[in-house]
């Protein structure tokens, strides 16, 4: 029997594409999934990387999809969203399916696509980047959250969590953890598996072109550089370095945003010519600097459900230091091998734990830590599917 399964979303997302590429290939499941815009696969601006930019890694390939507009993100929420929701889901109608999963529970065009997908009488599934570890809230307004999505999750059927901290919120909320089956975010292995093949044999010349010798530790982030990701701890931090600690000390920035202006002048301050800041880089272009690094910083200091940056570099390699709101620490770094996990307001303990990543020795392409597999959460929807 042929069981139809559309899903929701509010963009493409170069991180999801895998799962959907999974599930488009499992036998007796059809798929199809909708997409609240275009974002991504049409160069336009990023909000928060400020530069134009669209997804270098086909993020819509190998699956069957439609867009319910070609609006920007910001359109999404509020009125316009609400009317897009009304588009996604005459769209759904008409596809007939026998359940639909919802990536998110925000902004708009998801929240009402949710409500009016219930009234018409559809079973649904949320597969969401939910925490209550990420942000931190007043006690009226954790209430106030906690009272709506108590009664948004009473629309769902089944309930995907990306890892430990999401599931204690599924609990608070009051969902049985019976509803819920673990299914953990993940990048696509296989794209970045080719970007390590290729690159890390070039490690040591890249290093070499670059000036880096062979004693010299490389820190490395990756990302938005914006309030929400707290970059300007780094430089905190490396201020603390002591002389000989900075001197053998590099460090590489790729991505962009609001703050690079800051971030870049307050580095460089610290570390002259061995800080890099390269701008943003598109997915197959990462591959090159995570092969010359040591070690990835990612400070997040609230908002940060998972951080898939941390799964790049740990596919590389890489040791990770991550603050406390990094949602995958817990996950991911679960021993020294792998890193070590900061106070995310604390710039004095971040630079200990700088000082021994630049005395650890280097992991080497042979002790990658393994990583969950995209294809968990298509296994576990086809599953949840059938039952």
């Amino acid at each position: 029997m042929l069981i139809k399964l559309a899903i929701l979303v509010t963009h493409p997302v170069q991180y999801f594409a895998p799962v959907f590429r999974e599930l488009a290939q499992q036998p007796n499941l059809q798929i199809k999934v909708f997409f609240g815009c275009n974002h991504g696969v049409t160069p336009r601006e990023d909000p928060n990387f400020g530069v134009v930019f669209k997804w270098d890694c086909q993020p819509t390939a190998g699956f069957e999809h439609e867009f319910i507009s070609t609006s920007l993100l910001k359109d999404l929420r509020g009125i316009q969203g609400i009317k897009l929701a009304n588009k996604a889901v005459a769209a759904i109608n008409r596809y007939k399916p026998d359940a639909v999963l919802i990536f998110a529970y925000s902004p708009t065009f998801i929240t009402a696509s949710t409500l009016l997908l219930t009234l018409a009488r559809h079973k649904l599934m949320l597969r969401a980047d939910t925490t209550d570890e990420a942000l931190s809230r007043s006690y009226i307004k954790d209430k106030i959250r906690k009272l709506f999505l108590s009664f948004y999750y009473h629309q769902f059927t089944h309930f995907f969590p990306i890892g430990t901290d999401s599931i204690n919120h599924y609990l608070r909320m009051g969902v049985d953890k019976s509803r819920m089956t673990l299914a953990h975010y993940a990048i696509d292995t296989e794209f970045f598996q080719k970007q390590v093949d290729f690159w890390l044999p070039q490690r040591e010349t890249l290093r070499a072109k670059a000036g880096i010798r062979e004693e010299d530790h490389v820190l490395i982030y990756c990302g938005k550089m914006f309030s929400v990701k707290n970059p300007l701890i780094i430089p905190d931090a490396l201020e603390k370095l002591s002389s000989v600690e900075k001197e053998k000390t590099w460090f590489f920035a790729v991505g962009d945003g609001e703050l690079r202006e800051e971030f870049e002048e307050r580095v460089k301050l610290q570390l002259g010519e061995r800080a890099i800041f390269v701008g943003f880089k598109n997915q197959s272009e990462l591959g090159e600097y995570y092969a010359m690094a040591d070690t990835l910083i990612l400070p997040s200091q609230n908002g940060e459900t998972w951080g898939l940056v941390v799964n790049e570099a740990l596919q590389f390699g890489l040791r990770v230091i991550a603050s406390d709101k990094v949602g995958c620490a817990k996950e991911l770094i679960t021993n020294i091998k792998h890193g070590w996990i900061f106070s995310c307001n604390d710039p004095l303990q971040l630079a200990n734990i700088i000082s021994q990543a630049i005395v650890q020795s280097k992991l080497g392409y042979r002790e990658l830590k393994s990583l969950p597999n995209p294809s968990n959460l298509a296994t576990s929807v086809y599953v949840q599917l059938i039952a």
